[in-house]
C-alpha cells in the first residue's frame, strides 16, 4: 500500500480520532460521534471522508445503501508520518533541533525529564560499539 501523505487538516485528525475509536462507521455515524465538539453537518463529514479516501487514510465500502468507512491507516502510522514530516519540513531533518523546540517551549515536569533522560539512555545501549 503506498504511504499516504502526512498533510492532515485538525478537522481531518478530529475525524480520524472518531474512526479509530469506532473501528468503522457510516457518515451519519461519525456526524453524531461528533455532534457535541464540532457541531459540523453531516455534508461536511461525508466531505472530509470522501477527501480521506482520495488521500488514502480512510476505506469505504458501500453497505446497502449507505457508505461505510474504516481506517486504512493506524493511528500510531499517522502519528509517526506526521512527526517525520514536521522534522523534514521545519527543522531540516534534525530530531535534536525538533525536540530542543519542544523542551524550550514547554516547561517540563521532573518526571517528564527524567523520562526523556531514560529514553535518550535506552538509545545509546542500542548504538554499536
Amino acid at each position: 500500500m503506498q504511504r499516504p501523505p502526512s498533510d492532515l487538516a485538525r478537522a481531518e485528525w478530529a475525524l480520524m480520532e472518531a474512526l479509530w475509536a469506532r473501528g468503522r462507521g457510516t457518515a451519519t455515524d461519525l456526524q453524531k460521534a461528533l455532534a457535541d465538539d464540532q457541531g459540523w453537518a453531516y455534508s461536511t463529514v461525508k466531505t472530509m471522508l470522501d477527501r480521506l479516501v482520495e488521500k488514502g487514510y480512510v476505506k469505504a465500502r458501500r453497505v446497502g445503501n449507505v457508505y461505510e468507512y474504516q481506517p486504512r491507516v493506524k493511528r500510531d502510522s499517522a502519528v509517526t508520518r506526521s512527526l517525520e514530516d514536521v522534522v523534514d519540513r521545519l527543522m531540516q531533518g534534525s530530531v535534536a533541533t525538533f525536540v530542543d523546540r519542544l523542551i524550550e517551549d514547554r516547561k517540563l515536569s521532573a518526571q517528564e525529564v527524567s523520562e526523556l533522560q531514560d529514553i535518550l539512555a535506552r538509545y545509546r545501549e542500542e548504538e554499536p560499539s
